[in-house]
C-alpha cells in the first residue's frame, strides 16, 4: 500500500470519525457534514461512473454536478475522482468512500419506505413541460386512468427541469438532447412546420399573419423562423407578427386563428388529424426529443412501471399517426 493512499485514508478517516462529530455547548453531539447536494452528487457519479447519467438521475445539469463533486473535493481536502479524456474513474479515497455513502443512502431509502402507506403506492407524480402537457399527453391521459382506476396521477407542468428526488417526483418527460449513457427512454423525436387554422391558410391574399414565442430554454436554441426560412423552398409575405411568452400562449393564439405557427409535428398531430389545421407546404426543420428520466428511488414502484409502459405504447401510437397524417398531406401535394 502507497505511503500516499496511507496518507489519504487517515485522512479520510479523521474527515469521517473525529470530524464528523463535535459537542455543542449544550453537550449534545452535532453531526458535521459536507453539504448534502455534494454528496448526493458523490454517490451517483460513484455509481454510474459517469457524469450525465448521474445528472440525469438527480435531474440536474452536468455542470451542476461537476461542480458539486469539485466543492466536495475542495471540503476533504483531497481528489475523490479523476477525469480521464474518455471515462472517469474513482481515486482509492473515492473507491473507500463510495461503499459507505452507497450503504447509508440505501438505509435512508429503506427508513423514509416505512412512511410510504399502501395508497402512497399507488400516486404517481409526473412532470413535464405545460405545452406538452396540453397539446399531448393530457388528451390521452384519460385512457390511462380509465385503464387503471387505482393509480391516482399528480402532473406538475414547469419548463424548468425539477429535481426528481427532492420534489418528490416519480417521472419526467423532458424536451431536448436524451443524455445517450442515462438510463431514460426517448419517446419520440420531433420536426416543426408552419401550421395555421384551415381559414388562414386558405386565405387568398398571398401574406400570412405569423406567431412566435420566447424559448424559455436557451441553451436549448429551438426552431425559429429565421431556420425555417433559410431552409423553406418556398416564401410568402408577413400580415403581422405576434410574439407570445410561451409555446403554450402560442399554442392558444393559432387556435384562435391569430396566425401560423411553427410547431412540432407531435404537438400538432391531434390538430391535423381533426382536419381543423393545415401544414404551410412539407419544409420541415428537425426539433429535439422527448424523452422520460425515472427517479432511481421509483423504479420498483408499480405505477411508474405500469405508467412508463402505458407512455411509452402510446408514443409508438402517435408515430404511427403522424406518418400516416404526413403521407396523406404529401398525395394531396401530388
Amino acid at each position: 500500500m502507497s505511503a500516499t493512499f496511507c496518507e489519504t485514508s487517515c485522512l479520510l478517516q479523521i474527515r469521517l470519525s473525529q470530524g464528523v462529530l463535535s459537542k455543542t455547548h449544550e453537550g449534545q453531539r452535532m453531526r458535521r457534514l459536507p453539504p448534502l447536494n455534494s454528496i448526493r452528487a458523490f454517490e451517483a457519479v460513484a455509481r454510474c461512473l459517469s457524469f450525465s447519467a448521474a445528472a440525469d438521475e438527480l435531474g440536474v445539469t452536468t455542470t451542476a454536478v461537476s461542480h458539486q463533486i469539485r466543492h466536495l473535493e475542495s471540503y476533504l481536502g483531497f481528489k475523490l475522482i479523476v477525469r480521464n479524456p474518455r471515462d472517469i474513474a474513482l481515486t482509492p479515497a473515492g473507491e473507500e468512500m463510495f461503499p459507505k455513502l452507497r450503504d447509508g443512502f440505501d438505509l435512508l431509502a429503506e427508513a423514509f419506505s416505512v412512511l410510504d402507506v399502501d395508497i402512497e403506492k399507488n400516486v404517481l407524480r409526473v412532470t413535464t413541460t405545460r405545452a406538452f402537457a396540453d397539446n399531448w399527453l393530457l388528451p390521452r391521459l384519460s385512457g390511462f386512468l380509465a385503464e387503471n382506476p387505482k393509480i391516482e396521477v399528480e402532473l406538475v407542468t414547469d419548463d424548468a427541469v425539477r429535481d426528481l428526488s427532492s420534489d418528490r417526483l416519480d417521472v419526467a418527460i423532458r424536451y431536448g438532447h436524451c443524455p445517450r449513457d442515462a438510463t431514460s427512454g426517448i419517446l419520440f423525436a420531433d420536426t416543426y412546420t408552419p401550421v395555421g387554422r384551415n381559414d388562414v391558410i386558405q386565405n387568398k391574399s398571398g401574406a400570412y399573419p405569423v406567431i412566435g414565442f420566447h424559448w424559455n430554454n436557451k441553451e436549448l436554441g429551438g426552431p425559429v423562423w429565421a431556420r425555417w426560412a433559410d431552409d423553406a423552398a418556398q416564401s410568402f409575405k408577413v400580415a403581422s407578427v405576434l410574439k407570445c411568452s410561451d409555446e403554450s400562449a402560442a399554442f392558444e393564439a393559432l387556435d384562435q386563428g391569430l396566425g401560423l405557427l411553427l410547431c412540432s409535428n407531435i404537438l400538432v398531430a391531434d390538430r391535423l388529424a381533426a382536419g381543423t389545421h393545415q401544414r404551410l407546404g412539407e419544409t420541415c426543420i428537425d426539433g429535439f426529443e422527448y424523452y422520460l428520466t425515472v427517479n432511481h428511488a421509483s423504479r420498483a414502484k408499480l405505477a411508474t412501471k405500469v405508467f412508463v409502459n402505458w407512455l411509452q405504447d402510446i408514443a409508438r401510437e402517435t408515430d404511427r399517426n403522424v406518418d400516416s397524417i404526413r403521407n396523406h398531406t404529401l398525395k394531396g401535394f401530388e
